[in-house]
């Protein structure tokens, strides 16, 4: 698993946004529609679920996630594969996608490219990227215990600026798991 996390973050693997950003990111799959606040800065991700619920930091350059619990207690584990893939691209060179087409979404000029399925993880699709590396829209079909299940993922209301160091850190206060 270690080796995984390692490959996944290498970072000419992946394609880090330029700038620094929040946004509302939507998934939804079937019936299901799961709406989260990030804010990326530096090769670091936060992400909201709200109130009541966890927060997750993901540190790109250390291969890390950190959870914030709700109990005031926090729990750091290697980076999950597939968390990162929902708000970071990978190179066209790792994931084998090709553009297909040049568009506006959200107010920002987009590459939308099409990708395969990637090794065990059978879901191809598309997503689409900014010229500043911002993943904005990701749609796939994943096969996941033999049924065919349709993801959509996309930014609303993304905001171009500074965001708070404070934000990419354990919080005063909370305590390490065990």
């Amino acid at each position: 698993m270690f080796l995984v996390c390692g490959a996944a973050r290498a970072e000419s693997d992946l394609v880090l946004p330029k700038v620094d950003f929040s946004a509302t990111a939507v998934h939804e799959s079937g019936a299901v529609r799961i709406v989260e606040t990030i804010h990326y800065a530096a090769g670091k991700l936060r992400i909201d679920r709200g109130n009541g619920f966890s927060s997750t930091i993901l540190d790109l350059d250390t291969g890390t996630e950190c959870l914030l619990m709700v109990n005031r207690t926090y729990l750091v584990l290697p980076l999950d594969d597939e968390l990162f893939r929902h708000f970071i691209a990978r190179t066209p060179a790792m994931s084998g996608a090709v553009k297909t087409g040049r568009t506006r979404f959200d107010g920002f000029e987009v590459t939308k490219y099409a990708f395969g399925d990637d090794g065990e993880l059978a879901a191809a699709g598309t997503y689409w990227l900014t010229d500043s590396g911002i993943m904005v829209r990701r749609e796939y079909d994943e096969g996941v215990y033999g049924a065919n299940q349709h993801h959509l993922e996309y930014l609303n209301d993304i905001r171009i600026g500074k965001q708070p160091a404070n934000l990419f850190v354990v919080p005063a206060g909370y305590r390490k798991a065990k």
